[in-house]
């Protein structure tokens, strides 16, 4: 590995490979590190193990989760649950509070999204025996995980931090997890070792001084590949110890104050656009996210980053359109002051004409 980072040929996308000793990580230490936590492949290992340890005890009646949410997490846990239901929530709102008492019965488990990373998470409850999950996947090291009075909580770590795979689950209150048997990770490690390639292509094409077509789509295709692996992929398995050791120690890198520096100096810059909006203004624990109210002018406004080479993530279009469409633009420890002011620019020339 590397220990610096280099000129990007594009902006966003998925993490290339980059060592969890470089230097850009040398003032960035994180202190967040959950007791008891368990680490996972994925964000669905995660939540998967959750529901099982919580079925040891409790036959659950009806598994809540956002109407409003990932469709391919809500996809692959229909497949592994046939008790889901979905409930209301106000992705643009961060202090919306959740009131389960509308729609829970007892033994009913409760998944609360925090959208973007800025969601408070508020609650309001006078039920009891019911359990509440939530998923900090866009809000790692965001207040509300860090701290989450919930019964659980998990996170996909792959947004966050540069790992091929990576998911978390702790007990906010300390308590341990309850072993259960989880099977062998090799289908998984093949996985891990396709993404950690794709990684390094895109490191190797990241750092040479020509454009090599082939190599960028070599590590597309692997990462693609592997993406379509896991969604058809239903079992929980145990991750291997050296994955899991490895893990740990990119954990020990505060990712989030790259973000908030980053983000300063954008939300200074930005200017307002008629066709969307900024979902907020004062934190942002997951990136700049942009709120629109047309698909139309969101898949135009995607397409224009695009041809700027900026690579942005579409915030789960498939939903209800009632909610609206959100784009993620990458603002991580990838991207110095200048790129974040070149980013900006090409963000506040966009017309929709």
């Amino acid at each position: 590995m590397h220990d610096k980072l280099t000129k990007k040929k594009g902006y966003g996308s998925f993490f290339s490979n980059v060592n969890y000793e470089s230097e850009v990580f040398s003032n960035s230490k994180n202190s967040f590190k959950p007791v008891n936590r368990k680490l996972f492949y994925s964000g669905r290992h995660a939540i998967k193990y959750i529901i099982e340890t919580i079925k040891l005890n409790t036959k659950i009646n009806t598994f809540w989760i956002p109407e409003y949410y990932c469709q391919h997490v809500t996809s692959w846990l229909r497949k592994n649950y046939k008790n889901i239901e979905t409930y209301r929530v106000n992705p643009l709102d961060k202090s919306h509070i959740i009131k389960p008492d509308n729609f829970v019965s007892e033994n009913d488990v409760v998944l609360i999204n925090n959208f973007w990373g800025i969601s408070h998470c508020f609650l309001e409850t006078s039920k009891k025996n019911v359990f509440i999950i939530e998923d900090h996947s866009h809000g790692w090291l965001s207040k509300s995980c860090v701290d989450s009075n919930a019964d659980f909580c998990f996170a996909s770590l792959r947004k966050s931090v540069p790992v091929p795979l990576a998911g978390i689950a702790w007990i906010p209150n300390g308590e341990k997890l309850p072993e259960i048997d989880l099977k062998p990770s090799a289908f998984f490690s093949e996985i891990w070792n396709n993404i950690i390639l794709g990684m390094k292509k895109k490191q190797e094409f990241e750092e040479s001084i020509s454009i090599n077509e082939n190599l960028k789509n070599d590590f597309l295709q692997l990462v693609y590949n592997a993406e379509n692996m896991m969604h058809s992929n239903y079992d929980l398995v145990k991750i291997d110890r050296k994955h899991e050791k490895l893990i740990e120690l990119y954990l020990n890198n505060d990712y989030l104050s790259f973000k908030e520096r980053n983000f300063e100096i954008m939300v200074d810059l930005l200017k307002d656009n008629s066709v969307f909006e900024l979902v907020d203004r004062k934190s942002t624990p997951f990136g700049l996210t942009l709120h629109f109210k047309s698909f139309d002018k969101l898949n135009h406004f995607k397409n224009y980053l695009i041809s700027k080479d900026i690579y942005p993530s579409l915030l789960w279009p498939e939903n209800k359109s009632g909610y609206g469409y959100f784009i993620n633009i990458h603002i991580d420890y990838r991207y110095t002051d200048e790129d974040i002011k070149f980013i900006t620019g090409i963000i506040n020339n966009y017309t929709d004409r």
